[in-house]
């Protein structure tokens, strides 16, 4: 009887069961739950009118939707930054960003660079991120501006190399076939516009909107790699 019932509501209330589960991201670490901050992205970019705030804010949204992740607010982040004075001259060092992870009461960081933006047809996004813990403090410093370069290269010979950071980048053009694909699937069950349900004509509309799915393919592949390193150091 409550099968039927289902199916008579959806029906009625919404023409059919149109309705699908989106594509979502799974923390590597659960069942434990995580906890992470989000420092405010630098601008690599060369073009002066992005404002890094609002595009951060778009990585905060996709961070908070990964299944096992819990995200403190930006505006509480930044406030701690400045009251720490870290990041305000030059690059904050791994040891600035643990006792930022410390004093936030967070499990990591995550830190990035925005490489690539044009918010015109086509739009074009491109981003570095890394995800830091506590763990991997080491007596160098992050330059947001070259994650997608490996930086274990960086460590003096005369210090243990530290472990691996989790990062990841890419460039999203929006005239790109395999960008157009992997944003109709991200699309599939993520809003009731007409725009976005017909395919992906909703993203592509809007920047703030298409950062989002930037970001949750860069976190893809940084969740990704996180659970590939946990296999392989599992006993």
């Amino acid at each position: 009887m409550v099968p039927s019932l289902f199916v008579v509501v959806c029906v009625v209330l919404a023409g059919g069961c149109r309705y699908q589960k989106p594509t979502n991201l799974s923390s590597p670490w659960l069942p434990q739950q995580q906890v992470w901050a989000v420092a405010p992205l630098a601008n690599e970019s060369g073009v002066s009118s992005v404002d890094p705030l609002t595009v951060t804010d778009a990585l905060v949204l996709e961070a908070a939707s990964i299944e096992g992740v819990d995200v403190l607010p930006l505006n509480r982040t930044l406030e701690t930054m400045l009251a720490l004075q870290i990041g305000l001259d030059g690059i904050p060092t791994l040891e600035e960003y643990r006792i930022l992870l410390e004093t936030l009461g967070a499990d990591a960081i995550l830190v990035g660079t925005v490489i690539a933006f044009d918010p015109y047809q086509p739009l074009r996004l491109g981003a570095s991120i890394q995800l830091i813990q506590p763990d991997q403090v080491a007596q160098r410093s992050v330059d947001p501006r070259s994650l997608s370069m490996s930086l274990g290269d960086h460590a003096p010979a005369t210090q243990p190399t530290p472990s691996p950071l989790l990062q990841a980048s890419g460039i999203f053009d929006a005239e790109n076939h395999g960008v157009l694909m992997a944003l109709e699937t991200y699309a599939a069950g993520r809003s009731t516009h007409e725009l976005a349900r017909s395919g992906v004509g909703l993203y592509l509309l809007d920047m703030d909107e298409y950062s989002e799915f930037v970001f949750h393919q860069l976190l893809a592949r940084l969740t990704s790699e996180a659970g590939t390193m946990s296999a392989s150091a599992a006993p």
